[in-house]
């Protein structure tokens, strides 16, 4: 989870992106499907987002460097919404891991017998109650 998350960032931070790139750190995404069932809606409307700046920036580059007839603001906002979109999609896959993690902390905490504060009298009140 902790390599996709850095991939992921690192896309974002790099000054030359690719689509190589993102797809690799979205493939490692599904590397964590429980992680997954935690992401919201946003990341799903991104991820089908995604597809018009990148298909855009495809076209967008033909016309700017091969025809001359380009605009580069256009170049700039499609990576703009690509770099939105990914960000978005990024911040949820990490906010999800971190529910995760909290989720099975508590988890192994009432397991052992421990309350979430802490405290051992909350394992012997449920033993007698379940008594």
């Amino acid at each position: 989870i902790l390599v996709s998350a850095f991939f992921l960032l690192g896309v974002l931070f790099k000054p030359v992106q690719t689509l190589h790139d993102a797809s690799i750190g979205l493939a490692m995404i599904l590397m964590a499907p429980r992680t997954i069932a935690r992401m919201g809606n946003a990341s799903l409307v991104s991820l089908f987002a995604i597809v018009v700046p990148a298909t855009l920036n495809v076209m967008f580059y033909w016309l700017w460097l091969e025809t001359g007839t380009g605009n580069a603001n256009y170049m700039f906002f499609q990576c703009l919404a690509y770099n939105v979109f990914l960000a978005i999609i990024t911040l949820d896959f990490i906010s999800a891991s971190m529910k995760r993690d909290k989720a099975l902390r508590l988890t192994e905490k009432l397991e052992s017998g421990k309350s979430p504060s802490g405290d051992t009298s909350y394992a012997e009140s449920t033993k007698v109650k379940s008594e």
